[in-house]
Protein backbone atom coordinates (compact mmCIF):
# COMPACT_ATOMS: atom_id res chain seq x y z
CA UNK A 1 0.00 0.00 0.00
CA UNK A 2 2.81 2.38 0.94
CA UNK A 3 4.68 1.59 -2.29
CA UNK A 4 1.61 2.47 -4.34
CA UNK A 5 1.19 5.76 -2.43
CA UNK A 6 4.85 6.65 -2.99
CA UNK A 7 4.47 5.94 -6.72
CA UNK A 8 1.47 8.28 -6.87
CA UNK A 9 3.44 11.03 -5.15
CA UNK A 10 6.36 10.58 -7.56
CA UNK A 11 3.97 10.74 -10.49
CA UNK A 12 2.44 13.99 -9.24
CA UNK A 13 5.86 15.51 -8.60
CA UNK A 14 7.05 14.57 -12.10
CA UNK A 15 3.92 16.08 -13.60
CA UNK A 16 4.38 19.26 -11.58
CA UNK A 17 8.02 19.57 -12.66
CA UNK A 18 7.06 19.12 -16.31
CA UNK A 19 4.32 21.74 -15.99
CA UNK A 20 6.69 24.31 -14.45
CA UNK A 21 9.27 23.67 -17.17
CA UNK A 22 6.81 24.88 -19.81
CA UNK A 23 5.80 28.05 -17.92
CA UNK A 24 6.85 31.48 -19.21
CA UNK A 25 8.91 33.80 -17.03
CA UNK A 26 5.85 35.95 -16.36
CA UNK A 27 3.77 32.92 -15.37
CA UNK A 28 6.51 31.76 -12.99
CA UNK A 29 6.57 35.16 -11.30
CA UNK A 30 2.80 35.03 -10.95
CA UNK A 31 3.02 31.49 -9.56
CA UNK A 32 5.63 32.57 -7.04
CA UNK A 33 3.46 35.47 -5.95
CA UNK A 34 0.55 33.12 -5.36
CA UNK A 35 2.79 30.79 -3.33
CA UNK A 36 3.85 33.73 -1.17
CA UNK A 37 0.22 34.58 -0.46
CA UNK A 38 -0.68 30.95 0.27
CA UNK A 39 2.30 30.40 2.58
CA UNK A 40 1.39 33.53 4.52
CA UNK A 41 -2.01 31.99 5.31
CA UNK A 42 -0.66 28.57 6.42
CA UNK A 43 -0.91 27.49 10.07
CA UNK A 44 2.71 26.35 10.33
CA UNK A 45 2.43 24.56 13.69
CA UNK A 46 -0.63 22.57 12.64
CA UNK A 47 0.93 21.65 9.32
CA UNK A 48 4.13 20.48 11.02
CA UNK A 49 2.21 18.24 13.44
CA UNK A 50 0.31 16.61 10.57
CA UNK A 51 3.47 15.94 8.55
CA UNK A 52 5.31 14.57 11.61
CA UNK A 53 2.41 12.25 12.44
CA UNK A 54 2.29 10.93 8.88
CA UNK A 55 6.05 10.32 8.71
CA UNK A 56 6.01 8.44 12.02
CA UNK A 57 3.07 6.36 10.78
CA UNK A 58 4.99 5.34 7.67
CA UNK A 59 8.51 5.31 9.17
CA UNK A 60 9.31 2.22 7.16
CA UNK A 61 9.30 4.27 3.98
CA UNK A 62 12.63 5.62 5.14
CA UNK A 63 14.92 7.49 2.77
CA UNK A 64 12.61 7.15 -0.24
CA UNK A 65 9.76 9.14 1.32
CA UNK A 66 12.17 11.76 2.66
CA UNK A 67 13.64 12.13 -0.82
CA UNK A 68 10.19 12.80 -2.24
CA UNK A 69 9.40 15.30 0.56
CA UNK A 70 12.71 17.04 -0.07
CA UNK A 71 11.99 17.29 -3.80
CA UNK A 72 8.55 18.78 -3.13
CA UNK A 73 10.07 21.28 -0.67
CA UNK A 74 12.67 22.24 -3.26
CA UNK A 75 9.98 22.76 -5.88
CA UNK A 76 8.21 25.16 -3.52
CA UNK A 77 11.34 26.97 -2.36
CA UNK A 78 12.88 27.49 -5.80
CA UNK A 79 10.02 29.68 -7.07
CA UNK A 80 10.29 31.72 -3.86
CA UNK A 81 14.01 32.21 -4.35
CA UNK A 82 13.46 33.15 -7.99
CA UNK A 83 10.72 35.57 -6.98
CA UNK A 84 12.92 37.27 -4.38
CA UNK A 85 15.82 37.43 -6.85
CA UNK A 86 13.54 38.89 -9.51
CA UNK A 87 12.29 41.51 -7.01
CA UNK A 88 15.86 42.50 -6.18
CA UNK A 89 17.05 42.71 -9.80
CA UNK A 90 13.90 44.38 -11.19
CA UNK A 91 12.90 46.59 -8.29
CA UNK A 92 12.50 49.59 -10.55
CA UNK A 93 10.34 47.68 -13.01
CA UNK A 94 7.84 46.21 -10.58
CA UNK A 95 5.36 49.05 -10.87
CA UNK A 96 5.57 48.89 -14.67
CA UNK A 97 4.96 45.12 -14.66
CA UNK A 98 1.95 45.60 -12.39
CA UNK A 99 0.56 48.19 -14.77
CA UNK A 100 1.06 45.91 -17.76
CA UNK A 101 -0.71 42.96 -16.12
CA UNK A 102 -4.20 44.40 -16.18
CA UNK A 103 -7.75 43.60 -17.09
CA UNK A 104 -9.99 46.05 -18.88
CA UNK A 105 -13.27 47.28 -17.40
CA UNK A 106 -15.95 48.89 -19.58
CA UNK A 107 -19.15 50.54 -18.35
CA UNK A 108 -21.89 51.73 -20.69
CA UNK A 109 -24.94 53.91 -20.25
CA UNK A 110 -27.47 52.87 -22.92
CA UNK A 111 -29.60 55.27 -24.92
CA UNK A 112 -32.46 56.43 -22.71
CA UNK A 113 -30.51 55.98 -19.45
CA UNK A 114 -27.97 57.75 -17.26
CA UNK A 115 -25.44 55.93 -15.10
CA UNK A 116 -23.47 56.83 -11.97
CA UNK A 117 -20.11 55.08 -11.58
CA UNK A 118 -17.63 55.11 -8.69
CA UNK A 119 -14.11 54.31 -9.87
CA UNK A 120 -11.62 52.28 -7.77
CA UNK A 121 -9.92 55.52 -6.61
CA UNK A 122 -13.21 56.94 -5.31
CA UNK A 123 -13.79 59.28 -8.26
CA UNK A 124 -17.43 59.75 -9.29
CA UNK A 125 -18.49 59.70 -12.93
CA UNK A 126 -21.98 60.34 -14.25
CA UNK A 127 -22.47 58.96 -17.77
CA UNK A 128 -25.07 60.55 -20.02
CA UNK A 129 -27.24 58.47 -22.33
CA UNK A 130 -25.35 56.67 -25.10
CA UNK A 131 -21.97 57.03 -23.35
CA UNK A 132 -19.32 54.63 -22.09
CA UNK A 133 -16.00 54.59 -20.27
CA UNK A 134 -13.24 52.02 -20.05
CA UNK A 135 -10.27 51.72 -17.72
CA UNK A 136 -7.69 49.20 -16.59
CA UNK A 137 -7.51 47.28 -13.34
CA UNK A 138 -5.36 47.83 -11.33
CA UNK A 139 -6.50 51.43 -11.82
CA UNK A 140 -4.13 53.55 -9.74
CA UNK A 141 -0.51 53.53 -10.92
CA UNK A 142 1.74 56.24 -12.28
CA UNK A 143 -1.44 57.59 -13.88
CA UNK A 144 -5.17 56.90 -13.73
CA UNK A 145 -6.33 56.48 -17.33
CA UNK A 146 -9.96 56.51 -18.48
CA UNK A 147 -11.28 56.44 -22.05
CA UNK A 148 -14.60 58.21 -22.67
CA UNK A 149 -17.02 58.01 -25.56
CA UNK A 150 -20.02 60.32 -25.19
CA UNK A 151 -20.66 62.67 -22.28
CA UNK A 152 -19.65 62.51 -18.62
CA UNK A 153 -19.59 64.68 -15.55
CA UNK A 154 -16.57 63.84 -13.38
CA UNK A 155 -15.73 64.50 -9.76
CA UNK A 156 -12.12 63.30 -9.60
CA UNK A 157 -10.53 62.31 -6.30
CA UNK A 158 -7.28 64.16 -5.70
CA UNK A 159 -4.03 62.19 -5.91
CA UNK A 160 -0.84 64.19 -6.40
CA UNK A 161 1.16 61.04 -7.16
CA UNK A 162 -1.18 59.69 -9.83
CA UNK A 163 -2.60 62.20 -12.34
CA UNK A 164 -6.05 61.40 -13.73
CA UNK A 165 -6.07 61.37 -17.56
CA UNK A 166 -9.29 61.31 -19.54
CA UNK A 167 -8.85 60.25 -23.16
CA UNK A 168 -11.49 61.12 -25.75
CA UNK A 169 -11.63 61.92 -29.50
CA UNK A 170 -7.82 62.08 -29.88
CA UNK A 171 -7.51 64.48 -26.95
CA UNK A 172 -6.38 64.16 -23.34
CA UNK A 173 -7.58 65.98 -20.25
CA UNK A 174 -5.11 65.81 -17.37
CA UNK A 175 -6.19 66.59 -13.80
CA UNK A 176 -5.12 65.86 -10.23
CA UNK A 177 -8.50 66.37 -8.57
CA UNK A 178 -11.39 68.48 -9.83
CA UNK A 179 -14.95 68.61 -11.23
CA UNK A 180 -15.74 69.05 -14.90
CA UNK A 181 -18.02 68.00 -17.75
CA UNK A 182 -16.90 66.55 -21.09
CA UNK A 183 -19.14 66.14 -24.11
CA UNK A 184 -17.55 64.11 -26.88
CA UNK A 185 -20.03 62.03 -28.88
CA UNK A 186 -18.48 60.53 -32.05
CA UNK A 187 -21.24 61.97 -34.25
CA UNK A 188 -20.80 65.51 -32.89
CA UNK A 189 -18.56 68.03 -34.66
CA UNK A 190 -16.99 69.30 -31.45
CA UNK A 191 -15.59 68.38 -28.05
CA UNK A 192 -16.78 70.50 -25.11
CA UNK A 193 -15.11 70.78 -21.70
CA UNK A 194 -16.86 72.76 -18.95
CA UNK A 195 -14.79 73.21 -15.78
CA UNK A 196 -16.68 73.87 -12.54
CA UNK A 197 -13.89 73.47 -9.98
CA UNK A 198 -10.09 73.23 -9.81
CA UNK A 199 -8.03 73.20 -13.00
CA UNK A 200 -7.44 70.90 -15.95
CA UNK A 201 -4.93 70.71 -18.77
CA UNK A 202 -6.47 70.05 -22.18
CA UNK A 203 -4.07 68.38 -24.63
CA UNK A 204 -4.70 67.98 -28.35
CA UNK A 205 -2.93 67.97 -31.72
CA UNK A 206 -3.62 71.08 -33.80
CA UNK A 207 -4.00 71.35 -37.58
CA UNK A 208 -0.20 71.65 -37.94
CA UNK A 209 0.33 68.31 -36.20
CA UNK A 210 1.74 69.98 -33.09
CA UNK A 211 0.74 68.95 -29.57
CA UNK A 212 -0.90 71.89 -27.82
CA UNK A 213 -1.69 72.41 -24.12
CA UNK A 214 -4.52 74.62 -22.86
CA UNK A 215 -5.07 75.17 -19.14
CA UNK A 216 -8.60 75.82 -17.90
CA UNK A 217 -9.80 77.53 -14.74
CA UNK A 218 -13.27 77.45 -13.10
CA UNK A 219 -16.21 78.54 -15.29
CA UNK A 220 -14.19 78.06 -18.48
CA UNK A 221 -15.92 76.45 -21.43
CA UNK A 222 -13.57 74.97 -24.02
CA UNK A 223 -14.82 73.98 -27.46
CA UNK A 224 -12.64 72.06 -29.92
CA UNK A 225 -13.81 71.94 -33.54
CA UNK A 226 -12.96 68.40 -34.67
CA UNK A 227 -12.63 69.40 -38.33
CA UNK A 228 -10.62 72.63 -38.16
CA UNK A 229 -8.80 71.69 -34.92
CA UNK A 230 -9.50 75.21 -33.66
CA UNK A 231 -10.02 75.74 -29.93
CA UNK A 232 -11.96 78.48 -28.18
CA UNK A 233 -12.14 79.17 -24.43
CA UNK A 234 -14.59 81.55 -22.77
CA UNK A 235 -16.17 82.22 -19.39
CA UNK A 236 -19.70 80.85 -19.15
CA UNK A 237 -22.49 80.15 -16.70
CA UNK A 238 -22.11 76.40 -16.77
CA UNK A 239 -25.40 75.22 -15.30
CA UNK A 240 -26.89 74.30 -18.68
CA UNK A 241 -23.82 72.17 -19.50
CA UNK A 242 -23.81 70.15 -16.29
CA UNK A 243 -27.48 70.08 -15.19
CA UNK A 244 -28.13 66.84 -17.09
CA UNK A 245 -26.31 64.76 -14.43
CA UNK A 246 -29.06 65.83 -12.00
CA UNK A 247 -31.66 64.84 -14.59
CA UNK A 248 -32.40 68.45 -15.54
CA UNK A 249 -32.79 69.13 -19.25
CA UNK A 250 -31.87 72.69 -20.26
CA UNK A 251 -32.48 74.27 -23.66
CA UNK A 252 -31.01 77.76 -24.01
CA UNK A 253 -31.50 79.17 -27.50
CA UNK A 254 -30.97 75.58 -28.66
CA UNK A 255 -31.62 74.83 -32.37
CA UNK A 256 -34.35 72.29 -32.99
CA UNK A 257 -31.81 69.94 -34.60
CA UNK A 258 -29.91 69.79 -31.30
CA UNK A 259 -33.16 69.43 -29.39
CA UNK A 260 -34.01 66.43 -31.57
CA UNK A 261 -30.61 64.84 -30.97
CA UNK A 262 -30.94 65.32 -27.20
CA UNK A 263 -34.43 63.80 -27.13
CA UNK A 264 -33.16 60.76 -29.05
CA UNK A 265 -30.39 60.18 -26.49
CA UNK A 266 -32.42 60.89 -23.37
CA UNK A 267 -35.57 58.99 -24.26
CA UNK A 268 -34.44 56.37 -26.78
CA UNK A 269 -36.70 57.53 -29.60
CA UNK A 270 -36.14 58.47 -33.24
CA UNK A 271 -36.93 62.11 -34.03
CA UNK A 272 -37.83 63.17 -37.58
CA UNK A 273 -37.96 66.86 -38.52
CA UNK A 274 -40.39 66.80 -41.40
CA UNK A 275 -40.21 70.43 -42.58
CA UNK A 276 -36.92 72.12 -43.38
CA UNK A 277 -38.34 75.54 -42.50
CA UNK A 278 -38.47 74.76 -38.80
CA UNK A 279 -34.80 73.77 -38.58
CA UNK A 280 -34.05 77.40 -37.70
CA UNK A 281 -36.31 77.32 -34.65
CA UNK A 282 -34.62 77.66 -31.27
CA UNK A 283 -35.91 76.70 -27.84
CA UNK A 284 -35.32 78.09 -24.35
CA UNK A 285 -36.85 76.06 -21.53
CA UNK A 286 -36.02 73.78 -18.59
CA UNK A 287 -37.39 70.31 -17.79
CA UNK A 288 -36.71 68.55 -14.51
CA UNK A 289 -37.45 64.82 -14.24
CA UNK A 290 -40.12 65.10 -16.90
CA UNK A 291 -41.39 62.14 -18.97
CA UNK A 292 -41.14 62.38 -22.76
CA UNK A 293 -44.91 62.94 -23.14
CA UNK A 294 -44.74 66.06 -20.99
CA UNK A 295 -41.66 67.39 -22.77
CA UNK A 296 -43.30 66.98 -26.18
CA UNK A 297 -46.51 68.58 -24.95
CA UNK A 298 -44.72 71.68 -23.65
CA UNK A 299 -42.54 72.04 -26.75
CA UNK A 300 -45.65 71.94 -28.91
CA UNK A 301 -47.50 74.49 -26.75
CA UNK A 302 -44.65 77.02 -26.74
CA UNK A 303 -43.76 77.00 -30.44
CA UNK A 304 -45.40 76.89 -33.88
CA UNK A 305 -44.78 73.17 -34.36
CA UNK A 306 -46.89 70.04 -34.42
CA UNK A 307 -45.62 66.82 -32.86
CA UNK A 308 -46.81 63.30 -33.61
CA UNK A 309 -45.75 60.34 -31.49
CA UNK A 310 -45.84 56.80 -32.95
CA UNK A 311 -45.23 53.79 -30.71
CA UNK A 312 -42.49 51.41 -31.75
CA UNK A 313 -43.50 48.02 -33.13
CA UNK A 314 -41.93 44.58 -33.04
CA UNK A 315 -39.81 43.88 -36.12
CA UNK A 316 -41.10 40.63 -37.62
CA UNK A 317 -37.65 39.62 -38.91
CA UNK A 318 -35.47 40.47 -35.92
CA UNK A 319 -38.22 40.14 -33.27
CA UNK A 320 -36.84 43.31 -31.67
CA UNK A 321 -38.80 46.40 -30.71
CA UNK A 322 -38.23 49.28 -33.10
CA UNK A 323 -37.80 52.74 -31.61
CA UNK A 324 -40.85 54.91 -31.16
CA UNK A 325 -40.93 57.81 -33.65
CA UNK A 326 -41.42 61.51 -32.88
CA UNK A 327 -42.33 63.47 -36.01
CA UNK A 328 -42.02 67.28 -35.83
CA UNK A 329 -43.64 69.40 -38.48
CA UNK A 330 -44.79 72.99 -38.98
CA UNK A 331 -48.30 73.91 -37.78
Amino acid sequence: MLKKENTNIESRVSGFLKLRKDLSEEARVTEAGKIVDEIASVDVDSAYDKVKERIEKHHSAGPRLMTIVTRVAAILVIPLLLFNLWQFMHKGDRVQLAENNFTSQEISSPIGMKTHVVLPDGSDIWLNAGSKISYHIPFVGKTRNVVLTGEAYLHVSKNQNSPFILNTANTKIKVLGTQFNVKSYPEDNSVEVALTEGSVKFIFVNKNGKKVYTKLSPNDLLVLDKRSKDVSVKKEKLFKYIAWHKNILVFDETPITEVAKTLERWYGVKVIIKDGEIKNYKFTTVFENEPLSRVLELLELTSPISIKYTNGKINKKTHKLNKSIVTISKK
